[in-house]
């Protein structure tokens, strides 16, 4: 890969978003996978890149849940190439192959607090594996303005390899409003001044209960990150053998 290449990718990768476990679209939804079963959630972000993030969880019961993702895969199509970071501490590295843990607990029927970890390794075969971690706390409360809404509100931290340079410490808040019978609206903003910091709005569309479908737009919070387009497919399995809507 020429030096060419490597600058064009360090502006390109200043910064897309990049999150795991189940999100609103940055911002964790604090959700937990019900026992025994599998939620998937598939994430595409669209600016002068295409950056792919993957996530497979397992409920395990007791408000756990365990999990991988593949997080930050980023492909130029116009140089028909796949990106890597893992040397430069301005940008978030990437990809990353991470495991997920999380675990709800609850207040009463409408409220929970949760906390998630993700650790995540940077594989690159000449080089020492390097980690990247985030770690969260959250609040979460349902019905807050009707029925089926949702309020998050919660503090992380992030390291280096994982959120590039800036803050370690911040907060995020994030909202679900439904609309219409199978249209929700949402927000969420990502304080800080690091590569997670956007504000992203979008519309959740559900064909079928089961599978929700995101179309969002992030705008960046800092001038160093770049505004992107947001696809999400999620497989919900609490609710997969309920009848379509």
């Amino acid at each position: 890969m020429n030096i060419k290449i490597l600058l064009s990718a360090t502006v390109l990768l200043m910064n897309i978003p990049m999150f795991s476990q189940q999100n609103f679209i940055n911002v964790p939804s604090s959700e937990v996978t019900t026992k025994k079963k599998i939620f998937f959630q598939q994430q595409l972000n669209f600016n002068e890149l295409i950056q792919s993030n993957t996530t497979l969880d397992f409920g395990l019961g007791g408000g756990f849940e365990i999990g991988v993702n593949v997080l930050g895969l980023n492909f130029s199509e116009n140089q028909q190439t796949f990106f890597h970071n893992d040397s430069s501490d301005i940008d978030p590295y990437n990809p990353l192959l991470s495991i997920n843990a999380l675990k709800q607990i609850k207040i009463k029927e409408n409220i929970a607090i949760s906390f998630g970890t993700q650790l995540g390794l940077n594989f690159e075969t000449s080089k020492k594996k390097s980690e990247a971690s985030l770690g969260y706390g959250n609040l979460s409360i349902k019905d807050v303005w009707k029925k089926n809404s949702t309020l998050v509100i919660g503090a992380y931290y992030n390291s280096k390899h994982y959120g590039g340079q800036g803050n370690r410490l911040g907060a995020w808040v994030g909202a679900e409003i439904p609309m219409l019978e199978k249209i929700h609206f949402m927000a969420e903003s990502v304080i800080g001044n690091n590569s997670l910091s956007y504000t992203s709005l979008g519309i959740i569309y559900y064909p079928i209960k089961w599978m929700p479908l995101t179309f969002g737009l992030a705008i960046p919070n800092t001038s160093s990150n770049s505004y992107s387009i947001v696809f999400e497919l999620t497989i919900i399995p609490r609710v997969a053998k309920e009848e379509e809507e």
